[in-house]
């Protein structure tokens, strides 16, 4: 009698009744997670080097902000206030396009200026800056001064003079990301290939991003 019943219940059936079932919850149990918690991006340019390398495959801290209901960008709960140094993951400020990664230099409602490779914040020099720079002139050099707008947060690569970030966007008039647009913080690199020759960058695995 069971024997009828299974097979009348057809494939599907029995399959989400074994470990189709099975692999189909954890699936949806990670999707809910990478939404609402973690999630795994990675580096594409070399625009953070050498904090982060192309290649790098960085684990996302999603609730060190806000907490956001799964798959929306609606908070639910404020979890923290970013700050400046931060290394965060943000939508793409060209609308479309993979999430940008970048460092946090200029807060809601400070003044940032750069005058040759020296960076300003509120008309003061900042001598703790992560920015490496090649010592050739960049479009970048000059730039500002510009007042950051409340809830916004201006980005800058630590390989400044090969990065495109907030002195670029907006046509040079200052571009600022907005908190809601914040994806999160990254806190470690899981692993990391190099493109040529590749090969496994076995001195990155577990590599916590400061």
């Amino acid at each position: 009698m069971k024997e009828e019943q299974a097979q009348s219940q057809g494939p599907l059936r029995r399959f989400l009744r074994g470990w189709g079932g099975a692999l189909l919850w954890a699936l949806v149990i990670s999707a809910v997670l990478r939404a609402g918690m973690v999630q795994a991006s990675w580096v594409p340019s070399g625009s953070m080097e050498p904090t982060l390398l192309p290649g790098d495959h960085m684990l996302v801290n999603k609730l060190c902000y806000d907490l956001k209901l799964p798959f929306t960008g609606l908070v639910l709960l404020p979890l923290g206030t970013p700050q400046r140094g931060d290394v965060v993951v943000f939508k793409n400020p060209q609308g479309q396009g993979p999430d940008f990664v970048k460092r946090i230099m200029g807060l809601p409602g400070e003044t940032v200026q750069m005058r040759g490779k020296a960076l300003y914040v509120n008309g003061r020099l900042f001598d703790h800056d992560w920015g490496r720079y090649s010592g050739h002139p960049n479009p970048g050099d000059h730039f500002g001064p510009v007042r950051v707008p409340p809830k916004s947060y201006f980005m800058m690569g630590d390989n400044r003079d090969n990065s495109f970030d907030s002195r670029f966007w907006n046509h040079g008039q200052g571009g600022f990301v907005p908190r809601e647009d914040l994806v999160g913080r990254a806190e470690v690199v899981l692993w990391s290939w190099k493109d040529f020759p590749v090969s496994l960058r076995l001195d990155r695995l577990a590599h916590r991003i400061d």
